[in-house]
This record gives C-alpha cells, sequence and structure tokens, in this order.
C-alpha cells in the first residue's frame, strides 16, 4: 500500500515540476532565452526573421504544455490526445538540441564531468516527459 501512494507522490511532484519547467521555458523563448530546445534554434536558424517566428511557436507550444501538465491534476485528461501530442513536440525538439549540442558539439569540452551532468539533466526532461505521457 505504501508504494502505491509514493509512487503516486512521485508522480504528482513530477507533474508540477515538469508542467513549471515548461512554463518558464515557454515564457523565456519569447524573450530570447529559454531552455536548451529554444536555445538549439539559434545555433540552427541563421534567418533572424524566421527564428523569431519559430521560437515564438515553439515558446507556445512549450507554455501550453506546461499549463496542460498543472491542469490535467485538477481537471483530470480531459485534452485527450493534444497534449500528447505537444510533449512528443517537445521530446522531438529535444532529441535534437542532445544530439547536435551533447553529442556532436560537447563531447570535445574538456570537463567530462559538466558534459555527463549536462546530458543526464537533458535525458531527465525527455524521461518525465515519456513517462507523463499516456
Amino acid at each position: 500500500m505504501a508504494k502505491k501512494s509514493s509512487a503516486s507522490l512521485g508522480k504528482l511532484l513530477l507533474q508540477i515540476a515538469l508542467g513549471a519547467v515548461l512554463i518558464v521555458a515557454g515564457i523565456g523563448a519569447f524573450t530570447g532565452g529559454g531552455d536548451f530546445g529554444a536555445q538549439a534554434f539559434n545555433n540552427l536558424i541563421k534567418n533572424n526573421t524566421l527564428l523569431q517566428i519559430i521560437r515564438v511557436v515553439y515558446g507556445v507550444i512549450e507554455l501550453v504544455a506546461g499549463v496542460f501538465l498543472i491542469l490535467e491534476l485538477f481537471v483530470g485528461d480531459r485534452f485527450g490526445k493534444f497534449d500528447n501530442i505537444l510533449n512528443l513536440i517537445v521530446i522531438i525538439i529535444w532529441l535534437i538540441a542532445i544530439l547536435l549540442f551533447d553529442f556532436v558539439g560537447g563531447i570535445a569540452k574538456p570537463n567530462f564531468l559538466a558534459w555527463l551532468l549536462q546530458l543526464a539533466q537533458h535525458v531527465l526532461l525527455i524521461g518525465a516527459l515519456l513517462n507523463l505521457n499516456d
């Protein structure tokens, strides 16, 4: 019995934390900052107008995905598969960013432990999104 309640508490905390991360990252994407996925666009897209459009679209996706994760705690899964699609978009962008920056550009970094910590944090976010995707 205790195992089920601790798993439920763990999922609750994970969902709240991930929702908060996505909301803050989505807002950050509008201001030119954002999370690792949003910042990856800076290095991939050189056209400033296109970059701004993509960052705003990605910011909206992250913001809405985070809001849905939090709302789901109160209203249940009333969004159907729409929130899963948003989460899948975030996962794909993060996977591309991990490949480009943690592996292609990151392995050459002199500080292996810093690189490993960064990679672990990125994989944790993807794992949380996959775990919470229905």
